[in-house]
């Protein structure tokens, strides 16, 4: 059976050396895996920026559909709507792939979110489309990427909405996180290549990493942090906080991707510009567990729903693997 076509899989090894997983991975990257459209490209970045949101348990790392696919159609809406990318090789049917088609159509019923940002568009027109195109990627690409791997990537039922990643291949996409979001963009970049007009192609690495949403309106952190934990102080100097306060990303966004509460923290912008993005030294990561572990117990809706998924070992780990791949330290010496 072709591997588009699986219902399900189960984990064929768990002890697998790094030489095998980096050949599995330089395959599906390789002009030898076939791919009619961008999709594998999409769900493998989709795993990358959720490295630090999934749910370990005794089987292995739970990700549920929702949150692969909500990244997944936040990466495909800048790539298809914003920068009028094609994803599909044309086949003679068609020169879309069902995901853009999905793309469009919400284009047609209502041309104004042409110049949306995605998080900006109606939750319940957002919520529709990301509905088809979880179904369209459960469908098409949950069996595909798991049989590009030989079965060792994921654990997988079409029954339910979530996927179990192999703990080793969970390891080893953390300690190349870097590595592997550079070899994903350029083997996405030279099959868009292949497939776009010359004048859409400017700058298309650069595309790629910007598909990536990052939140801009960070001040509801701000208000929490200040008000609820009355964090007036900068986290990294101590100095009092004046009228200009930064909220910034512990872990520097560009390896962590994602905008969590546990890994926010207010700075004053002497420090957070000096800081940019280095890695605090390890001082400053045991005083922000410290911080969590007093955070995570209040009850505060947006609290609660960030600190989903966290461990208290989580920011060690992140803070690891950050610095394996070459981010510089700070040391938060005084000004």
């Amino acid at each position: 059976m072709a591997g588009w076509n699986l219902k399900n899989g189960t984990i064929t090894e768990y002890d697998v050396s790094e030489d095998r997983i980096w050949s599995l991975f330089n395959f599906v990257f390789s002009d030898a895996c076939k791919k009619r459209n961008t999709y594998k490209f999409g769900l493998i970045k989709a795993l990358l920026d959720s490295a630090f949101s999934g749910e370990i348990t005794q089987a292995g790392i739970r990700y549920s559909y929702e949150e692969l696919f909500s990244r997944f159609t936040y990466n495909y809406w800048n790539l298809v709507v914003k920068y009028n990318l094609r994803q599909m090789r044309k086949d003679g049917k068609s020169e879309y792939s069902r995901v853009e088609l999905i793309l469009k159509s919400a284009l047609v019923e209502d041309s104004i979110l042409g110049n949306l940002e995605f998080d900006a568009v109606e939750p319940r027109k957002k919520d529709a489309v990301i509905k088809q195109i979880t179904a369209e990627c459960k469908r098409y690409v949950i069996g595909a990427l798991y049989d590009d791997f030989d079965g060792i990537i994921y654990s997988f039922d079409s029954k339910k909405a979530e996927l179990v990643l192999n703990p080793c291949v969970y390891d080893f996409m953390l300690k190349y996180k870097a590595e592997l979001e550079k070899l994903n963009y350029y083997a996405w970049a030279r099959f868009l290549e292949q497939i776009n007009d010359d004048n859409v192609l400017i700058r298309v690495i650069d595309k790629l990493e910007l598909a990536t949403p990052k939140r801009e309106d960070l001040s509801i952190y701000r208000e929490i942090l200040r008000k609820e934990f009355e964090e007036n102080t900068c986290f990294y100097c101590g100095k009092k906080l004046g009228k200009v306060t930064h909220v910034d990303h512990f872990i520097p966004w560009s390896f962590v991707k994602d905008d969590k509460l546990w890994n926010f923290v207010l700075s004053c912008a002497s420090c957070n510009e000096r800081k940019s993005n280095k890695l605090p030294d390890r001082n400053f990561l045991i005083k922000i567990e410290k911080r969590n572990k007093n955070i995570q117990v209040v009850d505060n809706i947006v609290v609660q729903k960030d600190f989903e998924g966290y461990s208290q070992d989580l920011l060690n780990r992140m803070w690891h693997y950050a610095r394996i791949s070459g981010l510089k330290d700070w040391s938060g010496s005084q000004h």
